[in-house]
């Protein structure tokens, strides 16, 4: 069930209705009534993948009891590797098996033995990335007495499936959603309020600047061979803006729904766009999976290194510069692979990777050089080129991402930086390409003057007026209805 439908905005009315006003004052009924409401949004997609759903937060469920307090003296330990392999394991499944079978097929190939190609057919389910994701922290958490495993089957089953979130984030740890399911909550009008708001902009984001924006990149990916450079620059800086009004939208309407439930959900994106360096920009971007892989994957990968290796250098590397490449590089390579299984995100992850191991080795020798040159780093210039090369690799970096094979992105990024980058670019249905023009500029214009809050609709209260205020709101509504793109499914869906 996607957010902008019409299935949407009858189902969420009746869940609101009966939330607050019919089951308002019984907790247990209102986690029941989430949980029903969170399988029948899933279920809308495809019935049979809810007993997948249903299955993995079940055992899960019963894992983080084992965890808590073994059973028939079995360590904690060997019931925390049965989670992690359980959960991996079915995750590799859905999602990869084709990839790995694939994969191993051309190794031999390479090595001069001719095996049969075939493939599984599998469907991969919805959402499956995250809320696996939400399932691994959750018995963690367990395993590090961070958290204390819940017996309450109801409560977990909904912190594994919450429904505004479990498509495509954000993610939620269970560490901070569990707490809050357990506790009784009331109806707060400033927080619902603010939700709304987060809605509306999420809308306008996703329907208005990323539909549009899908359009003209769909087109221009799909015939790059036929277009110039100029044309193919135009179609990655498009899919640039696409990829984050689609990803930031979609999780703006689902923080605001959580908000409307009562709940308080991370915030996924900061501008990421204004970053000035590749660390910074992968610190506001989607923030919820970034921060799961520092905290699951890149830090106990660096605790586990900097164990085994007693002195300061290892080689003439200094150690912590050595950690950091391996953890980096595991952690990209892992972080690439978790977008799908292609080469495409496994070398876009990599790449990453590369850039901010860069950035830290460069870091001190950096600010070496400025104090020489005697730059403040607050320098206007040096900030506008910072912004100007760090989205400039940003933009390469998405057409690998968005590309259907390497050979495709080599040929798309070859294409842009051809003689024919200096022509003017080819545009087809050009009035509908220039409206979308202006409503990206307005779109970038309204974020950078908004940039110090937590989002453009934030707190308008403290300084407007109550009419200024409606006649905003009024203005996005009509822009949503009236400039609408082509309805297209949220682009992380498929992760």
């Amino acid at each position: 069930m996607l957010f902008n439908s019409i299935a949407f905005a009858i189902f969420f009315p009746i869940v609101f209705a009966l939330y607050w006003f019919v089951f308002s004052k019984n907790l247990k009924i209102q986690n029941i009534l989430l949980l029903t409401a969170s399988y029948v949004f899933y279920a809308f997609w495809d019935w049979r993948f809810l007993l997948l759903l249903v299955f993995i937060s079940s055992i899960n469920f019963l894992l983080g009891l084992l965890i808590n307090k073994p059973l028939w003296k079995t360590r904690s330990s060997i019931w925390f590797i049965v989670g992690i392999i359980a959960n991996i394991g079915i995750l590799s499944y859905f999602k990869y098996a084709n990839f790995f079978i694939e994969s191993f097929i051309n190794l031999f190939s390479i090595l001069g033995f001719s095996l049969q190609k075939s493939t599984i057919n599998i469907i991969l389910p919805l959402g499956i990335s995250f809320y696996t994701f939400l399932s691994i922290s959750y018995i963690i958490d367990i395993y590090q007495k961070k958290l204390q495993a819940s017996k309450n089957l109801i409560d977990v089953l909904l912190t594994l499936s919450f429904f505004p979130i479990i498509l495509a984030g954000p993610i939620q740890r269970p560490i901070s959603l569990l707490p809050q399911i357990q506790t009784k909550r009331t109806f707060n009008y400033s927080f619902a309020t603010d939700g709304l708001r987060q809605i509306l902009w999420g809308l306008f984001m996703k329907i208005v600047i990323a539909d549009r924006c899908a359009i003209i990149v769909n087109e221009i990916f799909h015939n790059s061979i036929n277009y110039s450079g100029s044309t193919l620059l135009f179609g990655g800086i498009c899919f640039t803006i696409q990829v984050y009004s689609d990803f930031a939208g979609y999780s703006l309407i689902a923080i605001g729904i959580s908000r409307l439930l009562g709940f308080d959900v991370m915030r996924n994106f900061s501008l990421p766009y204004f970053s000035r360096n590749i660390a910074e920009f992968w610190k506001r971007w989607h923030i919820s999976l970034t921060t799961w892989f520092r905290d699951y994957v890149f830090l106990p990968i660096s605790y586990a290194i900097s164990r085994k290796i007693p002195s300061d250098k290892l080689w003439v590397i200094k150690t912590d510069i050595f950690i950091y490449i391996v953890g980096i590089s595991i952690t990209w390579m892992l972080t690439g692979l978790w977008h799908g299984a292609n080469y495409t995100f496994v070398i876009w992850g990599g790449i990453n990777g590369f850039f901010l191991i860069i950035y830290q080795v460069l870091k001190k020798p950096r600010k070496k050089l400025l104090k020489y040159l005697k730059v403040n780093k607050d320098n206007l210039f040096l900030i506008a080129l910072e912004r100007i090369y760090i989205l400039s690799i940003i933009i390469v970096f998405w057409v690998i991402f968005r590309a259907e094979s390497m050979g495709h992105a080599l040929d798309y990024i070859s294409g842009i930086f051809s003689p024919s980058i200096f022509t003017i670019p080819e545009f087809t249905l050009f009035n509908s390409v220039f409206t979308t023009i202006i409503l990206i500029c307005i779109f970038i214009l309204i974020e950078w003057f908004t940039r110090d809050k937590l989002h453009p609709l934030f707190q308008l209260e403290v300084v407007l007026n109550k009419p200024t205020r409606w006649s905003i709101y009024y203005a996005i509504l009509i822009t949503i209805i009236f400039f609408a793109g082509k309805q297209q499914e949220f682009l992380y869906f498929q992760f």
